[in-house]
């Protein structure tokens, strides 16, 4: 058909060879240039660090909820850590900081510290991060607890000088350098669950101090959430109503939950939106 003359079929047949050839062959080069900016992506997003801290960083790129916490072992305050080991069969919260000796992470240590037998209460272990040295870190509790009299700084401290764990965790501040032009941690905080997964994390800016009221708050939903499987609504607050999943049928709400619950009556006429109450 548009063969012309004796063998058109024949050189049809080899141009589409040809051209399906060069198709396969860009797709291939696309392949190889999306894979290439990739990596490059993960390069310069770490700042250039070593081979190994880089392909870790790639194998991890930003950990976040759902994600195991890299097995990190760190200096600090309290000897050589090994992240999951010290998870152990607990709920962890791991914070980081921009720097030491610097106002906003001193009143926040301060806050951690007076906020620890809270934590305590509730099964749950401190843990900060920070990318000045050891000796730094200790220098740096005798101000947080001059500050905040009666508020001593009892949780370990990690130091993190070479800046390669704070990639690992997910906490770099883009916008944050130091003098030298190196990439600062931002104000992270994860709270990592006793099978070492990010259950939830905030990410604030290096200028904005976190609300420790909201730490706790987040701990309480996690726990109340992971043991009665439900959820909490907007606002929640220990003691106060909690939220039945839509993927539990009212017949199994009935059976689960025998104290009763309650349905919102809403315009769509779907019940979706049931509360009821847990120990």
């Amino acid at each position: 058909m548009d063969g012309h003359g004796d063998g058109g079929g024949q050189h049809d047949s080899q141009r589409y060879s040809r051209r399906r050839g060069c198709h396969e062959t860009n797709l291939q080069c696309l392949r190889l240039d999306t894979f290439a900016l990739q990596q490059l992506i993960s390069f310069f997003f770490v700042s250039a660090p070593s081979a190994k801290a880089a392909q870790s960083f790639v194998a991890m790129p930003g950990l976040t909820i759902g994600d195991t916490v890299p097995n990190l072992e760190l200096d600090s305050t309290h000897g050589k850590i090994r992240i999951h080991d010290f998870v152990g069969d607990t709920y962890v919260i791991l914070f980081s900081h921009p720097g030491d000796f610097t106002p906003v992470c001193t009143t926040e240590l301060a806050a951690m510290a007076g906020y620890a037998k809270e934590f305590d209460k509730r099964g749950v272990k401190l843990l900060g991060i920070s990318c000045d040295d050891v000796q730094s870190h200790k220098d740096w509790i005798k101000d947080i607890e001059a500050y905040k009299p009666g508020n001593r700084v009892t949780y370990p401290i990690m130091a993190d000088p070479s800046r390669e764990a704070i990639k690992q965790l997910n906490m770099v501040d883009p916008d944050e350098k130091d003098s030298n032009g190196g990439h600062l941690p931002s104000r992270a905080l994860h709270i990592v669950g006793p099978d070492k997964k990010v259950k939830l994390s905030f990410l604030y800016p290096a200028c904005v101090g976190r609300n420790m009221d909201e730490v706790v708050r987040a701990v309480d939903a996690l726990q109340t959430a992971a043991k009665h499987a439900v959820a909490t609504r907007v606002n929640w607050k220990p003691g106060e109503r909690v939220v039945i999943p839509p993927g539990v049928s009212d017949d199994e709400a009935k059976e689960k939950f025998p104290q009763g619950f309650d349905t919102a009556d809403l315009p769509s006429g779907k019940g979706y939106l049931r509360f009821t109450k847990v120990g």
